[in-house]
């Protein structure tokens, strides 16, 4: 029988410098993470004890910040103000730049919208980001041209006298506006093009500039001429509001439009001057006296010229 030699008690391997030193390592490691772990539990303690010792942050609030600091720690996401359209949330992200955080929230843009701060611009926490919808619309709008009221003067016109020879009409306009909104509220507005579609029509009124005109053979300058109203009166039993008794020439006028004392020439009647008044004489209205009921019933009212002379 063979018999195999064996030693007795089984020897261990001896252990190697290398090994002993990426032990030593290895335990060093993970001394130092349980070390760091606890001192970031510790200051965190530390922290919210503090906060809440000086009532500067409450329960509720605290556990948000926690679960916060929780899920940034674990998923690497920071919290970001968004608004969009003028609605704000707060959303947490991985991603880089705006425009990451963009796309991954599935925000699309049109060419004219405004980003603040630019989509290149890195994230960091608690950045404000600003998306603004702008829309440009257009309006079509008519606007109308005002007329120019034209005068032209006609020396055989006795001067005061008025005439419209000519009516005016207004032009039309078209104009064509951008209209900017922002969120949807306007905050510009420009015209971009006008066209005329009708030219405006000036209207044309005549002035007299005539000062004398001849009655009876005579010469009578006047001031001016006024297109009256006038009726016939005679006697009431009272004085002209001169303080006179009336009598044939007295003529009864408003104050506002002739003063009294005036030399008039009336068309029809002849030379007459202001010394009365009446209730129903206002504006262009005139009273002439006559001797009898029958001459100023036969007179009875019309239209008439009346000068006021010099």
């Amino acid at each position: 029988m063979n018999w195999c030699p064996v030693e007795w008690p089984t020897q261990t391997p001896r252990p190697t410098l290398a090994g002993l030193e990426a032990k030593q390592s290895s335990k060093k490691a993970a001394k130092a993470a349980l070390i760091g772990i606890s001192v970031l539990i510790v200051m965190t303690l530390v922290v919210l004890g503090f906060a809440l010792w000086s009532e500067k942050i409450t329960i509720p609030k605290m556990m948000v910040e926690v679960k916060g600091f929780v899920n940034e720690l674990v998923t690497g996401g920071i919290p970001v103000h968004l608004q969009v359209a003028g609605k704000s949330e707060v959303v947490r992200t991985s991603s880089r730049d705006v425009k990451e955080l963009l796309k991954e929230q599935g925000i699309q843009l049109k060419p004219e919208d405004i980003v603040l701060p630019a989509l290149t611009t890195k994230l960091e926490k608690n950045i404000y980001i600003e998306v603004i919808r702008v829309d440009v619309k257009k309006e079509y709008n008519n606007r109308a041209i005002p007329f120019q009221a034209e005068r032209l003067a006609n020396p055989q016109m006795d001067r005061g006298i008025v005439k419209k020879v000519k009516e005016g009409k207004e032009g039309l306009q078209r104009e064509i506006w951008a209209v900017r909104y922002e969120n949807g509220i306007e905050v510009a507005r420009n015209c971009e093009s006008k066209e005329v579609i009708a030219w405006p029509i000036n209207s044309m009124t005549q002035y007299g500039t005539l000062s004398m005109v001849n009655r009876g053979g005579q010469d009578l300058r006047f001031n001016r001429a006024v297109e009256m109203l006038a009726t016939g009166y005679t006697y009431t039993g009272k004085n002209t509001a001169s303080g006179i008794p009336p009598s044939s020439g007295i003529a009864a006028v408003d104050p506002a439009v002739i003063p009294l004392g005036t030399r008039l020439y009336v068309e029809g009647y002849g030379k007459a001057i202001a010394r009365d008044t009446g209730g129903a004489i206002k504006g262009n209205r005139i009273d002439l006296f006559y001797e009898s009921e029958n001459e100023a019933l036969a007179w009875g009212k019309r239209n008439t010229r009346v000068y006021v002379l010099e």
